[in-house]
C-alpha cells in the first residue's frame, strides 16, 4: 500500500519509516519539525545522520508532492513500541540550512555595502542556496558591524530594518532561502491555488475547516529622526500615518536615532514602520485538512463564511501536525493531517516586525589607529582617523580597516576649538554613540608598553603638560609645553622644535619678578610700528662684537643726566651729518686728542664767539688765506714775538691800542697803513691776500676746534 508521508533519509527508505511530524515554519523565522522514525532495529548510526539533510514527501493527490526538508540537528533513541510489531522510534529534528548560521558568533566589519550584498556573501560562504525575490533598491550602508552576535541575528536584525523578510521553498533534498520585500515575490503550492471552505473536515479531504478574522488597533502614526554631523543642520525628520488605524491621535511611535543619514533613506523606512504596522491589522487564523498550506504561499480563498473575506491571501505562519496510519496491525495510531496557520490579505505589503536586538556596547573600549603604509599620519578635512579594533580578525591593518571615525575634543566650534589628530600605531580609547557599534567615536588615547609616556614616571609624575612629535621623527625631534609642580622646582617650559609664532592682537603684558634672559644662536629682527618705550631702573650693558648700525628717520633726542663717557678703543669715529649742528652745553667744555691733528673745513664762513677770553696755546700758529683780506680788529690788540712779520701789498692797521714787540718785528706791504689802539705779539705769522680779524675787545688768537655732537 502506498503511503500518503514518506520520510526519504540518507540510508535506505526502508530502514526509518515516517510516523509523526510536527512543527511549524513563518515568514522571516527558522522552521522546526519534530520528525519521529520507526526501525525494525536499534543498530542504526545515529552520528551518521547528524548534518544530513533529510525529506518529508507529502503524497497529496496532485501532480507533484509536497515536502518538507531539513539538515537532522539532533536524533533521539526515543525506546520501543509497547504493542505491534514494537518498533524502535526515533525522533529527528530538522531545521533549514540557515539554522547553522545561528550556532555562531562573531564580529565583522562591512564597508560599503547593501543588506542584500551583505547576506549574498554570507550566505555564500556557508554554500546556502537562495532565490533574491527583492523588488526594491537597498542603499549602501558606509559602515556596519557584525557585533559578538552570530551570523543569522546579524542578517535577521538587518532585514527587520530594511522590511525584508524570507521564507524557505522545500524541495527534494533541499531548501532554497528565499528573499522578499513585495506581494508580487509569492505564489502559490502547484495544485493549491484555490482552497474552499467546509466545517466538516469529513466531507472534503483537502478543505480550510476553520477560519476567524481578527482586527486589531494598531499605531496610527509612526516617525523617526536622526543627525548627520557632515549636515548638521539637515531636517531628517521624517512622520508616516497608518492608514488602517483607528487610534487617530492616540497612538503615536516616534524613534531615534531612525539608523538613517539621508532623508530619502528616512521616508523609505518610515514608509516600511507603517508597513509593518497595516500588517498586523487584520490577520486571520484558521485550520486545514489541505496540505497545500504554507508560510511564503499565497492561494485564493472560495466559499468563505462571509462574501468579503473571499479573495487571496498570504499564508505568514503555519504549524504542522501530520500522523501517518499504523505500520501494524493492533496498533491505535491513525492517519491525521491539520495545518493551523495565519494568513494577511495577499495585497498588504508584509514587513517582519523588529524583533532582534540590535547589539549594545557596554563601556568604552580601546583600538590603534592606522593608515597606508609609510604613513605616519592619515586623515581628512573633519580630522577623522581608521581604527583597527582588538576584536576584528578579518579587517586588514590600514586604511582599509574600519570607517572613518570621529576625534572627540574638549571644545569644537566654527573654526575654533581644539585639535589633536591620533597618529598611526596610537592606541585610543573609543566609545559608540547611544551603544550603537556602527557608530564610533575617539574620546581619548592611552598610553602602553609600546608608546610610553613622554617623561620618566613616576620620578617625574609632578610634571603635566603637552609633547608632540615631528611627523616621521624620532623621540628627539618635538615640541612640547609642560608644568611642573614639585616643590622648590615649580616651572613652566614650552619648545618649539622648529618655528614658533606668537601674535597678539591687542596687549601683551609680561612680568617677570626676577631675572630674564635671552639666548639667541641666529638673527633678530624687531619692528615696532609705533613707539617703542624702555624703562630701565638700573644700568643697561650692551656688547656688540660685530658692527653696530643704527638709521633713525625722524628726529632723535637724547637726555643724559648723570654725564656720558664714550671710548672708541680703535678704528677711531667717523659722522656724516647732513644739515646743520647745534650743541648748546651749559657748562665746560674739553676735548684731548692725544694723537693725530684737528682739521676743520667749511666753504662758509666758520665763526666762533666768546663773552669772554678765546685762548690759542700752540708752539706754531699760521693763518693762510686764499681771500683778499686778513683783519684782525679789536680794542686792544697785542702781538709779542720774536720775529714779528707783515708782508702784504697792502698792511693796514685800525686799532684804539697797538703794540708789536719781538726781537725782529717788521711789517712790509705796498699800501700800510696804522691806526692802532694796542696790538701786542710775542710770535705771529700771517701771509695772503686778506686776512680779517674782528673782535670787540682784546683778543690774543684764534682757537680751532671740534664740535662734538
Amino acid at each position: 500500500m502506498e503511503r500518503l508521508i514518506v520520510a526519504h533519509t540518507p540510508l535506505a527508505d526502508d530502514r526509518l519509516l515516517f510516523s509523526k511530524l510536527t512543527g511549524s515554519e513563518q515568514l522571516s523565522g527558522l522552521y522546526c519539525f519534530e520528525v519521529e522514525l520507526l526501525s525494525a532495529s536499534n543498530d542504526i548510526d545515529i552520528k551518521s545522520l547528524l548534518g544530513q539533510a533529510m525529506t518529508v514527501a507529502l503524497n497529496t493527490h496532485k501532480e507533484t508532492p509536497r515536502y518538507l526538508n531539513g539538515c537532522v540537528t539532533q536524533i533521539t533513541l526515543v525506546g520501543r513500541e509497547t504493542t505491534g510489531e514494537r518498533y524502535y522510534v526515533w525522533l529527528a529534528v530538522l531545521r533549514p540550512a540557515l539554522w547553522y548560521l545561528t550556532q555562531n558568533r562573531d564580529f565583522r566589519i562591512w564597508q560599503e555595502k547593501s543588506v542584500p550584498e551583505i547576506i549574498t556573501e554570507l550566505l555564500a560562504e556557508h554554500h546556502i542556496p537562495f532565490d533574491n525575490q527583492l523588488s526594491w533598491r537597498y542603499r549602501r550602508w558606509n559602515y556596519c558591524v557584525q557585533y559578538q552576535e552570530s551570523d543569522f541575528d546579524f542578517i535577521s536584525r538587518l532585514m527587520e530594518h530594511e522590511g525584508i523578510y524570507y521564507y524557505f521553498h522545500h524541495q527534494l533534498g533541499s531548501e532554497v532561502f528565499v528573499l522578499a520585500d513585495a506581494p508580487e515575490a509569492h505564489g502559490s503550492l502547484p495544485g493549491y491555488e484555490k482552497l474552499a471552505y467546509h466545517p466538516c473536515e469529513e466531507q472534503v479531504a483537502e478543505a480550510i475547516t476553520r477560519w476567524s478574522v481578527t482586527d486589531s488597533i494598531t499605531p496610527a502614526l509612526y516617525s523617526h529622526d536622526d543627525y548627520d554631523y557632515r549636515q548638521p543642520d539637515a531636517r531628517l525628520l521624517e512622520v508616516r500615518q497608518n492608514p488602517h488605524s483607528f487610534a487617530a491621535g492616540k497612538a503615536e511611535v516616534f524613534d531615534w536615532p531612525g539608523g538613517f543619514t539621508d532623508r530619502e533613506h528616512g521616508e523609505f523606512y518610515a514608509r516600511v514602520r507603517q508597513q509593518e504596522f497595516a500588517a498586523r491589522h487584520q490577520q486571520i487564523s484558521g485550520s486545514a485538512s489541505a496540505l497545500g498550506i504554507g508560510a511564503g504561499y499565497r492561494f485564493n480563498f472560495t466559499q468563505a463564511p462571509r462574501p468579503v473575506d473571499e479573495g487571496d491571501y498570504l499564508t505568514i505562519s503555519a504549524s504542522y501536525k501530520l500522523v501517518a496510519n499504523a505500520y501494524a496491525s493492533g496498533s491505535d495510531q491513525v492517519a491525521e493531517q491539520r495545518i493551523n496557520f495565519v494568513v494577511v490579505p495577499a495585497a498588504v505589503n508584509w514587513r517582519p516586525a523588529r524583533t532582534t536586538r540590535w547589539p549594545k556596547t557596554h563601556g568604552p573600549q580601546t583600538a590603534v589607529v592606522v593608515g597606508p603604509r609609510g604613513e605616519t599620519l592619515w586623515t581628512d578635512q573633519y580630522g577623522r582617523v581608521k581604527l583597527k579594533f582588538r576584536w576584528d580578525r578579518h579587517g586588514r591593518d590600514d586604511e582599509t580597516a574600519s570607517c572613518w571615525v570621529r576625534v572627540s575634543s574638549y571644545r569644537a566650534g566654527w573654526k575654533y576649538g581644539a585639535v589633536q589628530v591620533p597618529r598611526i600605531g596610537e592606541e585610543v580609547v573609543v566609545d559608540f554613540i547611544n551603544g550603537d557599534p556602527d557608530r564610533p567615536i575617539i574620546t581619548g588615547g592611552v598610553y602602553n608598553q609600546q608608546n610610553m609616556p613622554p617623561w620618566d614616571l613616576p620620578s617625574a609624575a609632578t610634571r603635566m603638560g603637552f609633547m608632540s612629535r615631528s611627523s616621521g621623527g624620532t623621540m628627539d625631534n618635538a615640541s612640547f609645553l609642560y608644568l611642573d609642580d614639585a616643590p622648590g622646582r615649580e616651572s613652566f617650559a614650552m619648545h618649539a622644535e622648529r618655528d614658533m609664532t606668537i601674535s597678539v592682537e591687542n596687549n601683551l603684558n609680561l612680568q617677570v619678578d626676577s631675572n630674564s634672559r635671552y639666548l639667541i644662536k641666529g638673527n633678530r629682527s624687531t619692528e615696532v610700528l609705533a613707539d617703542d618705550d624702555l624703562t630701565i631702573d638700573g644700568n643697561r650693558h650692551i656688547f656688540t662684537k660685530g658692527g653696530y648700525s643704527e638709521q633713525v628717520v625722524g628726529p632723535v633726542s637724547q637726555v643724559y643726566q648723570q654725564g656720558l663717557l664714550t671710548e672708541i678703543s680703535s678704528a677711531g669715529k667717523k659722522e656724516i651729518i647732513h644739515g646743520e649742528v647745534s650743541v648748546s652745553i651749559e657748562g665746560g667744555w674739553q676735548q684731548n686728542v692725544s694723537g693725530g691733528d684737528i682739521a676743520i673745513s667749511s666753504p662758509n664762513n666758520i665763526h666762533l664767539e666768546s663773552d669772554s677770553n678765546i685762548a690759542i696755546n700752540a708752539p706754531s700758529l699760521t693763518f693762510t688765506t686764499r681771500g683778499e683780506a686778513c683783519t684782525l680788529s679789536g680794542v686792544n690788540i697785542g702781538i709779542n714775538g720774536l720775529d714779528i712779520k707783515v708782508n702784504g701789498m697792502t698792511a693796514g692797521t685800525t686799532l684804539s691800542s697797538n703794540e708789536v714787540k719781538g726781537v725782529a718785528s717788521s711789517i712790509t706791504g705796498f699800501n700800510m697803513s696804522k691806526s692802532v689802539v694796542s696790538l701786542q705779539t710775542d710770535t705771529i705769522k700771517y701771509s695772503g691776500s686778506g686776512v680779517k680779524l674782528d673782535y670787540s675787545s682784546q683778543i690774543s688768537i684764534f682757537s680751532m676746534l671740534h664740535l662734538y655732537m
